[in-house]
């Protein structure tokens, strides 16, 4: 996850057909219009199917972290424990925890 934004994408850490997926949803995520190359980068990996549920997954994701966004909804005591337990293990993701609002 540490490596999202990078641009370009590090060849050593996506394979091809993960990274057309994480060029798509970041254009998708940002509104930006899906063209015909980034759509033609999905379809050398995967199947219209398998594209069409690519994409309802983004938006889902798309649709709940707005939600959460808007309402700051609070996490689960345990939910945040595992979450503090994996920023504190070796080699755990590198993007650190929001800091709560004050």
């Amino acid at each position: 996850m540490g490596h999202l934004l990078d641009d370009p994408l590090p060849a050593d850490v996506y394979d091809p057909a993960e990274a057309a997926i994480v060029r798509y949803a970041r254009k998708s995520t940002r509104l930006e219009p899906i063209d015909g190359a980034t759509y033609g980068d999905l379809a050398r990996h995967f199947s219209q199917t398998q594209i069409i549920d690519i994409c309802l997954t983004v938006g889902l994701s798309n649709m709940v972290n707005r939600f959460h966004a808007t309402f700051q909804t609070d996490v689960d005591g345990q939910t945040l424990a595992d979450l503090e337990a994996g920023d504190r293990a070796a080699g755990a993701c590198a993007i650190p925890l929001p800091k709560p609002p004050a």
